[in-house]
């Protein structure tokens, strides 16, 4: 017979606890800090459950201009949920301080999702890519007040394992290759790109086409000899570990881009946006750009003409 820790128990509870937070995100939005009602005693809990409360679920229904909360909507691949949330709390919390309101994260199952919060005001700011912008914001009320963007500029790379005999996109016919979705402009639609001017047709050139749908699962494939190839961000490349990165080598990286976009919408403007959107860009002077979803802090003002120029490149035919 064996008998378990107070420890063990709490590591199991903590265990079911996102097992249902990450089923719930399949079918819908979580918003944290108020989605838990736990009556328990939370002392030894983790840290990132600090804020479990007996408050009411979230209510859409809320007037929100009289919410005691500015809501922040995001996508977050199940295997980041619990960083993403450890990392972004605090800098929210920052970001709102001067407003005399909380910070809140509501979790979407996606980037449409997030548009439709941002559009009826269920949210007041949502975070989407750069595609998701450009291919939604001429049908729906929605206008981008922040730009996300990296130093040294993103890019989409080209990434094989480090013992891989592979140097440049010709040396990859025949690979098993890895994109992020067939939706994102860096994990998909500028790789396409890249391999077309280079006289790569992608439909007959590879052995597999994949889709890992988000770079993590990329990283931990190429390494588990599952893909020959993937394509990842470069921040998010540079964000890995020095012990990660030596396990992989980039043979190809394509031009500059933007990177998502934050929302707010166009109809009626938060009277907020003006103190959360300066004191974005005022985290941005201060992250440090290494870290985990540090990319999500760099943050300027948008760049329409360089918007304009991704819609002629990559939308013309829309």
């Amino acid at each position: 017979m064996t008998s378990k820790t107070a420890s063990e128990k709490t590591s199991i509870f903590v265990g079911v606890a996102f097992v249902l937070i990450a089923s719930i995100i399949g079918t819908g939005g979580i918003l944290w800090k108020s989605f838990v009602e736990y009556t328990g005693n939370n002392s030894n809990l983790p840290d990132v459950f600090s804020a479990i409360t007996d408050q009411a679920p979230y209510s859409p229904s809320s007037d929100p201009n009289n919410r005691d909360e500015i809501i922040f909507s995001f996508t977050v691949p199940r295997g980041d949920l619990i960083k993403f949330l450890e990392v972004m709390q605090p800098n929210l919390d920052a970001i709102v301080e001067k407003t005399g309101k909380t910070a809140k994260i509501d979790i979407s199952s996606s980037e449409n999702e997030i548009v439709s919060k941002v559009e009826r005001r269920l949210v007041d700011f949502g975070s989407i890519s750069i595609m998701g912008y450009l291919t939604t914001r001429k049908k729906s009320e929605i206008a981008a007040v922040l730009e996300r963007y990296s130093d040294p500029p993103k890019r989409t790379y080209f990434v094989v394992r480090a013992n891989d005999a592979a140097r440049k996109l010709t040396d990859i016919r025949d690979y098993r290759i890895a994109y992020r979705s067939n939706d994102s402009l860096t994990g998909y639609q500028i790789p396409l790109r890249e391999l077309r001017v280079n006289g790569i047709d992608h439909a007959n050139w590879f052995k597999q086409e994949l889709y890992s749908e988000n770079y993590s699962d990329s990283i931990l494939g190429l390494l588990n000899d599952q893909y020959d190839c993937i394509i990842i961000s470069s921040n998010f490349f540079l964000e890995q570990p020095e012990s990660v990165r030596k396990g992989m080598r980039v043979i190809h990286e394509s031009h500059e881009m933007p990177g998502g976009v934050y929302l707010t919408s166009a109809k009626t403007r938060s009277p907020y946006e003006q103190i959360v959107v300066g004191n974005f860009m005022k985290m941005s002077e201060l992250v440090k750009e290494n870290e985990m979803f540090s990319g999500m802090f760099k943050t300027r003002r948008p760049d329409e003409q360089t918007h304009a120029m991704l819609e002629r490149e990559y939308l013309s035919g829309n």
